[in-house]
């Protein structure tokens, strides 16, 4: 027989039961509202990452190249930011004429100086009517673009290439401005000429460009072999530095002390493929492919497009 002590515990008990079923029922929706909310946050901004491959991201920097000839070198992650927004996403829908186009808004001429100025990117936004939104997100872009390139890896942050770049830029920008020489040419004939610092003329001698010890030379002399045309080598004396400081201090002299790199026009182009061209022209090197053709001025370009090193001209350019 129950007595109704035993079944006021039994619906006591039952009522508990009811009480942690609700509980766990609604923790459990609780849980499952969190995760659909962490997923949809994650697809929100997993697909509003900026996503361009190899392609895309050449055309983009054959387009800046190409308005900025014999001008001002446009930074063509601003080209592609900008269009990562007006398309929705879909740059396909862009074309090389569009491009072209937009790269030109970038470029100011002052005709009382016969001179272009670089138009900064705020100032284009506003040019092309873009909202704050709009705004916002080509700036979101632009960040995530910083190590997007040609070969992203060249320029991630701890990388021995982004290192030695980021050690070298500093000291090419204050050749740039004292001699005209583009800080994408300094650096990128450092990297060519000594291997990224690791050459045994730069190790030994600190010489970053392979620069010879003629007459005029007063300093340190070191007896290396080189290269010389497709396949010959020969020994040869080089300068020999202190520090990497004075070599790239004796880098701009040896090209401003030089007639013939005037002659060319190296100090008239403001553009690296013009400057890389006309460094070429006036002998610097006799790298030559197995046909006999000069190819360093195409290599000074490869190496310059690879690590955007064209963005630090820009950079430059749009300061002055």
């Amino acid at each position: 027989m129950i007595t109704n002590k035993s079944k006021r515990k039994n619906t006591i008990s039952k009522k508990i039961q009811e009480a942690i079923s609700k509980i766990l029922k609604m923790v459990f929706s609780i849980f499952i509202l969190i995760c659909i909310g962490f997923t949809l946050l994650y697809f929100f901004h997993k697909e509003d990452n900026i996503k361009l491959n190899y392609t895309e991201i050449k055309r983009y920097i054959n387009s800046a190249d190409s308005v900025s000839k014999g001008k001002l070198q446009v930074n063509w992650k601003h080209l592609a930011a900008i269009d990562y927004v007006r398309y929705d996403k879909n740059i396909s829908n862009s074309n090389d004429q569009e491009i072209l186009k937009l790269g030109q808004t970038f470029l100011q001429k002052d005709n009382k100086k016969n001179k272009y100025e670089l138009i900064n990117l705020e100032s284009v936004l506003n040019k092309l009517s873009f909202s704050d939104s709009q705004k916002k997100q080509t700036y979101k872009y632009l960040k995530q673009l910083e190590f997007i390139g040609l070969v992203p890896n060249n320029l991630m942050q701890g990388s021995s290439t982004k290192e030695f770049i980021t050690e070298l830029s500093p000291k090419a920008i204050e050749l740039y401005n004292k001699y005209g020489i583009l800080p994408s040419i300094t650096i990128s004939q450092a990297i060519l000429e000594s291997n990224w610092g690791k050459s045994d003329l730069s190790i030994k001698a600190n010489n970053l460009f392979g620069i010879k010890a003629d007459s005029s030379w007063k300093g340190k002399i070191i007896t290396m072999t080189t290269s010389e045309y497709y396949n010959s080598v020969i020994k040869d004396s080089f300068r020999s530095y202190e520090n990497k400081a004075d070599s790239l201090e004796d880098y701009g002299k040896f090209l401003l002390n030089n007639k013939r790199y005037k002659e060319h026009g190296v100090f008239k182009s403001s553009q690296y493929i013009e400057q890389a061209q006309s460094i070429e022209n006036a002998g610097y090197s006799t790298k030559q492919d197995k046909n006999g053709n000069n190819i360093y001025a195409d290599l000074l370009t490869d190496i310059i497009r690879e690590n955007d090193l064209q963005i630090i001209d820009s950079n430059v350019q749009s300061q002055k």
